[in-house]
């Protein structure tokens, strides 16, 4: 439920349609899971968007302040088009009536031709519940008789991206091209992630992200996803449908391991 007391970090984007909406619980998931994805479309002309749910309130590091100053800076990196933050209360999300109106809503007002959204098996309970609203939302937007007052609208398809557990990918993008950008973007968030002359968190309560090789390990995998196509670096996303294809073979024409 909505918290009365976490106002959103902005205003609602103004209505303008996108092609592809990324839906996450917290700002800097998009970043450090689809940013490669994210830049490209923007430079393919794609409208592109990103929807975080919460805050990010309840981090060990930073402040929700500073997160909102970290992910403007991060989105300008990405080439976004439109980014809101719903203001749900970090570490309380959940599939309710109330959330799924909220999801369906913003989709009826971005109209992406494809959302995005968290994988359903991951190690944070948001990211859990994030993807399981997203995808019990999909359909309403749909039936017109669900919010009544907006013009229905059902994106073509819905992918999810790849969090911090194994999975074997549906497809892989290429981002060879952008990894740079993309890590650019990652780093924007400083406050969550190791910096030597920062204290380190209690020995107690360790950080997962805030470790010293922690974005060693995001490229790692970038780097393992590229390697299943072919490239240097690729992200990894799966749905829950087959992908709709009508030329096979050109499907297949980029040779692996051969630079473009």
């Amino acid at each position: 439920m909505t918290s009365k007391n976490t106002p959103p970090v902005s205003s609602p984007t103004p209505l303008q349609a996108c092609d592809l909406v990324v839906f996450t619980a917290h700002p800097d998931d998009a970043e450090l899971c689809c940013g490669g994805l994210l830049i490209l479309s923007a430079e393919q002309g794609w409208r592109t968007a990103v929807v975080d749910l919460t805050r990010g309130e309840l981090g060990t590091l930073g402040t929700p302040e500073l997160r909102a100053q970290e992910s403007e800076a991060a989105s300008r990196i990405l080439g976004l088009s439109a980014r809101r933050n719903l203001g749900l209360p970090d570490g309380r999300l959940f599939d309710t009536d109330e959330n799924r109106r909220l999801i369906v809503r913003t989709i009826r007002e971005l109209r992406p031709r494809l959302v995005i959204a968290p994988p359903s098996e991951d190690h944070h309970p948001d990211h859990l519940a994030t993807s399981e609203l997203v995808r019990r939302s999909f359909y309403l937007c749909g039936i017109g008789k669900y919010l009544p007052e907006l013009e229905p609208w059902r994106p073509r398809g819905l992918l999810t991206y790849t969090g911090s557990q194994p999975v074997i990918p549906q497809l892989v993008v290429d981002i060879s091209a952008v990894i740079d950008r993309r890590m650019q973007a990652v780093r924007c968030y400083r406050s969550q992630f190791h910096q030597p002359a920062n204290p380190r968190p209690a020995e107690s309560s360790p950080v997962r992200i805030a470790a010293p090789y922690f974005l060693d390990t995001i490229e790692g995998r970038l780097a393992y996803f590229g390697s299943l196509i072919g490239v240097s670096y690729g992200e990894a996303y799966s749905g829950e449908l087959p992908l709709p294809v009508t030329d096979l073979v050109r499907l297949f024409e980029k040779e692996p391991w051969k630079n473009p």
